[in-house]
């Protein structure tokens, strides 16, 4: 339990930071769905509200969890996440015949919104054994499987932008366990070889740029060897894999590179988010007076694309804004991570705010044309019942975990 002197130490600042997000959030929506017509608020608003509500007392429950409950629950935790990962892929609803979420009657889940933080609880809980070793390439795969087992299954569904997510959380976290940066670059050295593969002369380049680090280096033969093998095979597979991606997904990664090709298609979104954005200049247009949004221009404006909506309503000045909070949570949550003894609490704290921080930008990176439509809901601040719930609980995990930072 937590005495009166821990209780003092209570982050104010992050609880409201993340409220205040919120809050715009469904102000936003709102606007997103606005219908002058309409005698009650729009069903996206309503469900947003309550599930602001359950979440907020989701967040305020988790801070009185103990760090030591939630390292015993990791492996559990873990277990059902994948169990309903392979779940949804059996019985689960989408779109467009992708199978993302559950039905639950007047609301949905989203199981891979709760396997992102299983999975940053799982490798939190491996990371942190204190004979743990990261020296060697053979140490990280334990860690890889944890994160690509939900990678698989999501990509299944298919969600190409939350699969890639996952292993985006593995970097920041094997850093911050101990891995040295030159370890990590070439771990991840196959998926960048991969992605450059698709221009042979740049493939070759890169291949000798790093048969040369890998000679200077002092890793192990068989290390260099296993690494380098890896690369030129996941290289090569690369046309393989493009060719395996659904048709939907290649055509956004097209439009990305040439959105006016494809500006009656795929390339639609982006060029519709880019004249929203541009068209609210420095001040906006002011709450619910955004064109683009008010005409039905802007698809999927209340969820993928709110940023647009309120960046043509608040313009830069309100984005800024937004994007100072974003950026004062991530920075209080790894402050934090320094301050705590525990170090299971500790990657934790970066694992979420890693989450918080990877996610927020390729959502806003593609509003802004910078990255192909992913599909990645903002944070706290898109529509989005299942995205909201688990983040406002993994906030409060975070205050918990600060309350009890100078616990071992």
């Amino acid at each position: 339990m937590l005495d009166r002197r821990q209780l003092r130490d209570f982050d104010v600042g992050l609880a409201v930071a993340t409220m205040v997000i919120a809050a715009v959030g469904i102000a936003m929506i709102y606007s997103a769905t606005f219908n002058s017509d309409a005698t009650s608020l729009a069903p996206q608003v309503q469900r947003q509200l309550l599930v602001a509500g359950i979440g907020a007392l989701l967040m305020v429950g988790a801070v009185f969890v103990s760090q030591d409950t939630l390292e015993g629950l990791a492996p559990v935790l873990y277990g059902v996440a994948m169990v309903l990962l392979v779940a949804v892929l059996l019985v689960g609803v989408g779109k467009s015949g992708e199978r993302r979420w559950f039905d639950l009657g007047p609301l949905t889940f989203q199981p891979s919104e709760l396997a992102k933080y299983a999975v940053i609880f799982a490798l939190a809980r491996y990371l942190a054994r204190r004979k743990t070793k990261l020296d060697r390439p053979v140490h990280m795969l334990l860690p890889l499987a944890i994160v690509l087992v939900p990678t698989a299954l999501v990509l299944r569904e298919p969600d190409l932008g939350t699969s890639l997510l996952f292993l985006l959380l593995l970097p920041p976290m094997l850093y911050w366990a101990g891995t040295k940066p030159i370890l990590l670059l070439f771990l991840f050295m196959p998926v960048i070889s991969m992605v450059v593969a698709f221009n042979w002369v740049a493939w070759w380049a890169l291949l000798a740029l790093l048969g040369t680090l890998l000679y200077v280096s002092r890793m192990f033969m068989v290390d260099k060897i296993i690494l380098f093998v890896t690369s030129v095979v996941t290289g090569l597979l690369s046309p393989f894999l493009w060719s395996h991606l659904q048709d939907y997904q290649r055509h956004r990664v097209l439009a990305f590179l040439n959105p006016e090709k494809y500006r009656f298609s795929t390339g639609y979104q982006l060029i519709q988010s880019k004249i929203a954005i541009g068209s609210g200049a420095a001040m906006g247009k002011g709450f619910l007076q955004g064109t683009q949004k008010n005409f039905a221009f802007l698809p999927e404006r209340h969820t993928d694309f709110i940023f647009s909506v309120l960046a043509e309503e608040f313009g830069f000045v309100g984005c800024l804004l937004v994007l100072i909070l974003y950026l004062f949570l991530v920075v209080r949550m790894l402050r934090l991570a320094g301050n705590v003894r525990n170090r299971f609490a500790g990657l934790v704290i970066v694992g979420i705010a890693s989450a918080l921080f990877i996610q927020s930008t390729i959502n806003i990176g593609v509003t802004l044309g910078l990255s192909p439509v992913t599909g990645m809901t903002l944070p706290l601040l898109s529509y989005g019942g299942s995205s909201l719930l688990v983040t406002l609980a993994s906030v409060g995990v975070v205050l918990g975990m600060g309350l009890r930072r100078m616990e071992y």
